[in-house]
């Protein structure tokens, strides 16, 4: 569920909760002391408030887990960077940080809770289903040094925010949506609903300046790898092993509902001609080599189609046009401020 881009940070962005000291790994701890010789209230073996409300303060080490995610651990970053700009940065996430706490509290003080069952539906179609299941998605996390238990409390908190947007901050807002309002969004984004598209996970092998010899190495890794994916090895895992490709690898290889004309033609020609469910041979590309599992068609659709996905994106429009100056009165409620 969206709200603005603040909310989607929310329930993206990974907090750890309030303790008395930072729990780094030895990277992280590296990390921030590469940091803490140019910003010195983010030293790993320093306690500083950054900010302060009325019910809670914001210590350096409370946001630590989330800066190192967000500059994905890189120490280059450090070096290379304005340390101005860092700054910014871990402001935003003081700031994110802040108001997730106080949307928690508001959330508290209503009575709202998140049952186990509620929670475990979630996190089965939201995060095991399309990362090839809960093993699969275990082991993304343990690459990433992230722990499930770790998740799972972040996924309620986030599920108890979102409650409370829903039930209790916007719960007057009037989201009434006219035809004519249909019609126009319908219109204006016509493009989206009418084209055919394809949703499919993919392995990619890279060739880009690789000697032939190599070359040839890697094209028997991968139709090894495809002989395996054939016989229903999970897809996920095998992404997770051997996909080189940036911008999926960390998703399952996902690629969803992407229309003719985005993709190189021969991924494309593979990704709309397979049937669903199939395992596509290597398909070559400029990039190297792909193993393509299909997931999805869609074809085009009508306004009939859509109309009742139209009027729920309409209604989080003026869901989200309502939010931003409630979360105001309530940061003002609390007196958030900086301290440095």
């Amino acid at each position: 569920m969206k709200r603005t881009l603040l909310i989607m940070a929310l329930a993206t962005m990974m907090f750890v909760g309030c303790s008395d000291k930072a729990d780094l790994t030895p990277a992280q701890i590296e990390f921030f002391e590469a940091m803490g010789e140019k910003i010195s209230y983010m030293k790993p073996d320093t306690v500083v408030v950054l900010a302060t409300t009325t019910s809670f303060e914001i210590k350096n080490f409370d946001i630590m887990e989330s800066v190192y995610q967000g500059m994905r651990g890189d120490i280059t970053i450090i070096d290379n960077v304005d340390p101005a700009r860092i700054e910014s940065f871990i402001a935003q996430i003081v700031t994110l940080k802040a108001q997730q706490d106080i949307l928690l509290a508001e959330a508290k003080n209503e009575g709202l809770s998140i049952s186990k069952d509620s929670i475990d539906a979630f996190m089965e179609k939201n995060l095991f289903a399309p990362n090839g299941g809960k093993d699969a998605f275990v082991e993304q996390l343990k690459l990433q040094q992230v722990d499930l238990d770790f998740v799972r409390e972040d996924t309620r908190k986030n599920m108890l925010i979102m409650k409370y947007i829903d039930e209790v901050a916007l719960a007057g807002v009037d989201v009434n949506v006219s035809e004519k309002a249909v019609v126009d969004y319908f219109n204006s984004n016509k493009e989206q609903y009418s084209q055919e598209t394809a949703t499919v996970r993919h392995i990619l092998f890279l060739t880009q300046g690789k000697s032939e010899e190599e070359i040839d190495s890697i094209k028997t890794l991968a139709e090894e790898v495809t002989k395996r994916a054939k016989k229903g090895e999970n897809f996920v895992s095998l992404v997770a092993t051997y996909s080189e490709d940036p911008g999926s690898n960390t998703s399952g290889g996902l690629y969803a509902d992407f229309p003719r004309g985005r993709m190189v033609q021969s991924f494309e020609d593979a990704s709309f001609t397979l049937p669903v469910g199939t395992i596509s041979d290597l398909v070559e590309t400029p990039y190297g080599y792909h193993i393509i599992k299909i997931e999805d068609h869609k074809a085009g659709k009508t306004l009939d189609d859509v109309r009742t996905e139209v009027i729920t994106a309409l209604k989080e429009q003026k869901k989200e046009a309502a939010f931003p100056p409630i979360l105001d009165s309530l940061v003002a409620k609390y007196e958030f401020k900086f301290t440095l």
